[in-house]
């Protein structure tokens, strides 16, 4: 099953030189924008995540908090299906740091994407979030 929407930056991919380094991805998305506003099980594709890749760190910060959705996850998936293996049961009802590190770090062996899922009865409508995970390439694809 494919992402209802794909965000997912063209640019931004690691690239050969980069194993055995850090690095960041990061996005924010506006759900105020139709185009991204997401109803219960709708999922919306981030990042590209490259086989042979460590995520160590994963976090949504909601800068403006949507009242009505209290139950959004974040995983990674090979397509585009709803998946919590990085965040799960997230709020936006409130501002600030969202985590959980009962699943990191995970290894991924396989490419995938990085995936937001509203698990919420009510559509994510009004919250501008950014969610940012850390990665470590391990080896060459």
């Amino acid at each position: 099953m494919a992402a209802t929407v794909d965000n997912r930056p063209t640019s931004s991919k690691p690239q050969a030189s980069d194993v055995g380094k850090e690095y960041i991805l990061s996005q924010t998305v506006a759900f105020t924008t139709t185009a991204n506003q997401l109803a219960q099980n709708e999922t919306m594709a981030l990042f590209d995540i490259p086989a042979n890749t460590m995520v160590s760190a994963a976090w949504i910060k909601v800068t403006t908090a949507d009242t009505d959705i209290t139950d959004v996850d974040l995983g990674v998936s090979t397509d585009g299906s709803t998946n919590a293996t990085l965040i799960d049961g997230a709020t936006l009802a409130t501002t600030g740091y969202k985590t959980n590190g009962t699943y990191l770090p995970i290894a991924v062996t396989a490419a995938n994407q990085v995936v937001l899922t509203n698990k919420d009865a009510d559509t994510i409508n009004g919250a501008v979030i950014t969610v940012v995970i850390v990665c470590r390439s391990l080896a060459l694809t």
